[in-house]
């Protein structure tokens, strides 16, 4: 598949940037056949900057612009600063050896002209496909130079936000989530032809959010060129838009942006102190026991486990031995800011007799426990180790051997295993792609042979999933009155585990996965919390987990 890129300067591409072309040079499927810059005099950095300033002055917004501009600057030298994962001097290499033409087209305001020679010239290269990370909006015929069009990120959820700047209207809004749209473009500002979209939690600072977005969406892009390829390319109609065109925001705006943000600094400081001289617990999970279906419950019954001081438990599943019944849990210490893997026995909705299961060099989280062929199996998240373990059980509860690996050198999360109807076995996955993502956005599923890991095979679409309000596992699948669900967390509203969806599945093979959130469990069920992100279904009895916005150490 031929590739063109509208490309900036070299030494200005950013780290998403060179992160999308590395993956496309390594992908021997594509083809980077041309790269195609701005070759208009005065479009140097120099003058870039001289006619901002100009742009600045002009503006009836001077005041709010010049925070803005201050605040960006503060946030990226103190708090947030630019780091880049890939070898830049290496692609920037690569990129030498690529064809280039240079166009110029005519300037209108922000509007970019190419004219029909400009398309003849990109026509020649024959592309599938053209990628933008230079011009401003573009007019003329060239958004067809390329046989499916031109791609471009708008960095928000376009059907609520156009304009920008990215990342920064949805945290002065207090929306729960920054979208990501790629589009195929037309001549509509940011309302183009939607070819897929994603979904991450906002973050309270904007340089953090914006960095988030644009590297997050990077898998979206790739996901969507790898399905160009195999010929799976759809899109649709971009839906009413009836919001304003955002801007940087008036100086009013922006104070209450300014103000949240050393808010939260100041209350992380706090919360930092607290923790250290008076042991109060934030973020604290604890467990909660019930009986019956989940699914028809009424969680306000339910009374929190008592847990230890300086700890927090949380990740727990049920397992039954010996007629008794388990639960298996992270147990994190504030103290070393790590965790292990503890169980105790049921009793009632307490539990009693807890031991300390498997404990190593790393932090240890989600115990997912299972039986294959008689035996008893575990596989907690390690991701810390950047692999995925399974360990075998020599003596239970508390003697445990190492049986397989899989996925050497990569940082995975909240493992499980699901056999269908037709005894195949599936491992559903959470992956952290880079530096800056987390395990929350992507849901990746794999065909395996067994539990060996010998062979595996990787869903079509993967990542399946990219939102962080349905993406990351919140326990495993199960069965209710004949359909099975898959419980997940909804990562939201800027809080980890803010809530617990549950997804019925509707269809699952090697080329598709489709499921349907069915209800989305949010932590009102008792006084305190602010979050919960797991639940356990075996048999007549479940388990979840939620957490108190702040605990005292008693």
């Amino acid at each position: 598949m031929k590739i063109g890129i509208l490309i900036k300067k070299y030494n200005t591409l950013s780290n998403n940037e060179l992160r999308v072309i590395e993956e496309i040079l390594l992908n021997p499927k594509f083809e980077l056949s041309l790269l195609i810059k701005d070759g208009r005099t005065g479009s140097t950095d120099q003058t870039t900057f001289k006619s901002r300033f100009k742009r600045l002055f002009q503006s009836k917004n001077i005041l709010g612009r010049v925070f803005f501009n201050i605040q960006v600057l503060i946030e990226r030298k103190f708090f947030f600063k630019e780091e880049f994962t890939v070898d830049r001097d290496s692609i920037i290499n690569e990129l030498n050896k690529i064809d280039v033409i240079e166009l110029k087209p005519q300037r209108k305001g922000f509007l970019d002209i190419f004219t029909d020679t400009d398309v003849e010239e990109v026509e020649k290269y024959k592309l599938d496909v053209l990628i933008r990370n230079e011009f401003n909006i573009i007019r003329g015929s060239i958004l067809n130079s390329a046989k499916y069009g031109i791609w471009s990120f708008h960095h928000a959820d376009n059907s609520i936000n156009r304009g920008g700047p990215a990342g920064l209207w949805e945290i002065i809004l207090n929306q729960s989530t920054v979208g990501a749209t790629l589009q195929q473009l037309t001549p509509e500002l940011d309302g183009g032809l939607v070819i897929d979209k994603a979904f991450f939690n906002c973050h309270w600072s904007f340089v953090k959010n914006n960095k988030l977005v644009k590297e997050a969406s990077v898998s979206l892009l790739l996901k969507n060129l790898r399905k160009l390829e195999e010929g799976n390319y759809t899109v649709e109609k971009s839906t009413v838009y009836y919001n304003p065109l955002y801007k940087v925001p008036t100086l009013s705006y922006m104070l209450k942006y300014i103000f949240s943000f050393y808010y939260h600094l100041i209350k992380k400081a706090i919360e930092r102190f607290n923790n250290k001289i008076f042991g109060i617990r934030y973020n604290c999970w604890t467990i909660f026991i019930g009986k019956g279906d989940f699914l028809n419950a009424t969680l306000f019954r339910l009374k929190p486990v008592e847990i230890p001081k300086n700890e927090f438990w949380a990740d727990p599943f049920i397992c039954s031995y010996e007629e008794k019944d388990y639960v298996f849990f992270e147990n994190y210490s504030y103290k070393t800011k790590k965790a292990k893997i503890s169980c105790g026995l049921i009793d009632g909705s307490e539990l009693i007799d807890i031991t300390d299961v498997l404990e190593l060099d790393y932090h240890m989280s989600y115990p997912y426990i299972f039986r294959e062929d008689n035996e008893i199996f575990l596989m907690p998240e390690t991701n810390d180790n950047n692999r995925l373990e399974i360990y075998k059980c020599i003596e239970f509860p508390n003697k445990w051997e190492l049986f397989s690996t899989a996925f050497e050198g990569e940082r995975v999360s909240d493992a499980f295993f699901y056999d269908d109807v037709d005894k195949q076995k599936w491992l559903f996955i959470n992956k952290e792609t880079n530096k800056y993502s987390t395990g929350d956005n992507e849901l990746y599923i794999y065909k395996v042979d067994s539990i060996k890991l010998n062979k595996i095979e990787g869903h079509k679409e993967n990542p399946v999933i990219i939102d962080s309000r349905t993406a990351r596992n919140a326990g495993c699948i199960f069965d209710y009155e004949g359909e099975d669900y898959r419980p997940s967390q909804a990562n939201i509203d800027g809080i980890y585990g803010r809530a617990l969806n549950i997804n019925k599945i509707k269809k699952l093979n090697i080329d598709e996965y489709i499921e349907e959130t069915i209800v989305t469990v949010k932590p009102n069920f008792h006084e305190g919390l602010n979050s919960v992100h797991h639940l356990h279904q075996k048999n007549k009895l479940f388990v979840i987990d939620a957490g108190f916005r702040r605990k005292l150490n008693k």
